[in-house]
């Protein structure tokens, strides 16, 4: 893959399959227990929702990395908030500037939206990841993230 061309895109209604490749390398990323499973019926409505945004890094149209995002509108505050789901680039791309560019793909798109906040959340014992964030620029600020699992009530 060295001095290959990469290609970023910004996935639309009916890239089903390149969203699906995404999604396995999520799995993997991620350490998912099914690193196989593509949930295709949701990846078909996620792409039609004009709220949710995907990018994907490509080469020689294979997908060696990606990111999703939620625009949140606000109800405090005019327009809304961008919230970065997952980013995840395949090890043998990684350090080479692939996932840095998906993060500003996303602030460009967001600039062109008039959204003003793009956040991120990273677990605290992932400083892979709160590293990385810092270095393109992000603001660590000390939040609590709670979960609730709504089977349990």
């Amino acid at each position: 893959m060295n001095n290959s061309v990469v290609e970023y895109t910004k996935l639309k209604n009916r890239d089903n399959s390149k969203f699906s490749e995404l999604v396995l390398l999520f799995n993997v990323a991620f350490e998912s227990p099914n690193p196989n499973y593509v949930n295709s019926e949701n990846i078909e409505k996620l792409l039609k929702n004009p709220n949710f945004v995907c990018f994907v890094a490509t080469i020689n149209g294979r997908v060696v990395g990606g990111l999703t995002g939620f625009e949140l509108e606000m109800y405090d505050r005019e327009g809304s908030s961008m919230y970065l789901y997952d980013l995840a680039v395949i090890n043998e791309c990684q350090r080479k500037g692939i996932g840095s560019r998906l993060v500003y793909k996303m602030i460009e798109y967001c600039k062109s939206k008039s959204i003003k906040e793009l956040f991120v959340q990273a677990d605290g014992i992932d400083q892979h990841a709160i590293n990385f964030y810092t270095k393109v620029g992000g603001e660590q600020t000390k939040t609590f993230h709670f979960s609730f699992d709504t089977s349990n009530y």
